[in-house]
Formats: structure tokens, C-alpha cells, sequence
């Protein structure tokens, strides 16, 4: 009968069409993720206020939301109330505690202009409080942060004799600033 034909028709089509748009979606999918930069997925992961853990070259875990994405580094708000700043190369890996089958998509550009360095520039000035780890101790070096010079940081150290310990901004694996 013509009205069984044209519904089986129908039907077909419908399931050719869904097969398609799956296909399609797959594809658009796949480019993305062939797109994707880590800064981009920061991103991505910022908007969405992901929880994440972050894992340093230093075999440290932190687990936070990102805050804020620079030219090279991750600003992570850590569940220990001290913010984090994590430059790119000391960032082993980041894993989405939420949604975590989603792949890598971010293609987008880092929404804070600057560099580690200028950041911790600005710090200085008003004497912020951190902890310093750098790449190979996984020690940090903790105390009021004094000076930011091109390639060195300068940091007061806590204790009694306050003294001054200079450390190479390429060396450093991770930042701790305490909030105020």
C-alpha cells in the first residue's frame, strides 16, 4: 500500500539524515580538536568554571578553577585560597574534574595581556606574600616578594634573618600568592 511505502520512506530518511548529522557532528568535532591550543583550552575551561587539577613538571597536584589565561601562564584559584600562577611550560597536564569526556577544543586567544613577569611586577609593589617553587626542587621559597628585575625575582625570606634569595623568572614551576 502507497500510505506503508511512503511511511517507510520516510523513515529512511529521517535515519539517513540523523546518520549524517552524527557524521557531521563527529567531523566538526575532530577539527576542533585538531585546532585546539593549550592556551585555548583554558579558556574554554575558565568560561565554564571547570574544576580542574593541574599537575606540574615538578610532580605537584593542584586542584582549583582557572581564573584567568595570560600570554604564559594559568591563573588557578586553588581550593587553598592562595591564587596560583602556573607558567605553561612548568604545566604537565590539566584535568577537568567535571564533563571530563569532552576533548580539547579551545582555539581562542589568552584573555589576560601580559607575561609572567609583568604580573609579578605589578605584585611587588605591594609586597605580596608567596611561595615560590622552581623547575627540579619542588622546595618552595617562601617570604614577601620584593622585586621583579627582567629574568630575576627578588623575595624577603620569612624568619629571623629576612634574608634576600634571587630566583631566575625562566626557572620558576609555580607561584603561590596569598589573597588578601
Amino acid at each position: 500500500m502507497l500510505a506503508d511505502d511512503l511511511a517507510r520512506w520516510a523513515a529512511d530518511a529521517r535515519a539517513d539524515e540523523a546518520g549524517r548529522a552524527r557524521a557531521r557532528a563527529r567531523w566538526l568535532r575532530r577539527q576542533a580538536e585538531d585546532e585546539a591550543t593549550f592556551a585555548g583550552l583554558l579558556v574554554d575551561l575558565a568560561e565554564r568554571g571547570t574544576p580542574v587539577v593541574a599537575r606540574t613538571t615538578v610532580g605537584r597536584r593542584h586542584r582549583g578553577t582557572v581564573a584567568g589565561v595570560a600570554a604564559d601562564f594559568v591563573l588557578l584559584r586553588p581550593d587553598s585560597g592562595w591564587w596560583l600562577l602556573l607558567p605553561f611550560d612548568a604545566v604537565a597536564t590539566i584535568r577537568p574534574i567535571e564533563r571530563a569526556g569532552e576533548a580539547a577544543t579551545g582555539r581562542r586567544l589568552p584573555g589576560l595581556d601580559l607575561l609572567l613577569g609583568e604580573a609579578l611586577e605589578a605584585m611587588a609593589g605591594d609586597r605580596s606574600r608567596v611561595a615560590i617553587v622552581t623547575m627540579g626542587t619542588g622546595e618552595p621559597v617562601s617570604g614577601e616578594l620584593e622585586a621583579v628585575g627582567d629574568d630575576v625575582v627578588t623575595v624577603r625570606l620569612d624568619g629571623p634573618g629576612r634574608e634576600r634569595v634571587f630566583v631566575r623568572l625562566a626557572a620558576v614551576a609555580e607561584i603561590a600568592v596569598e589573597t588578601r
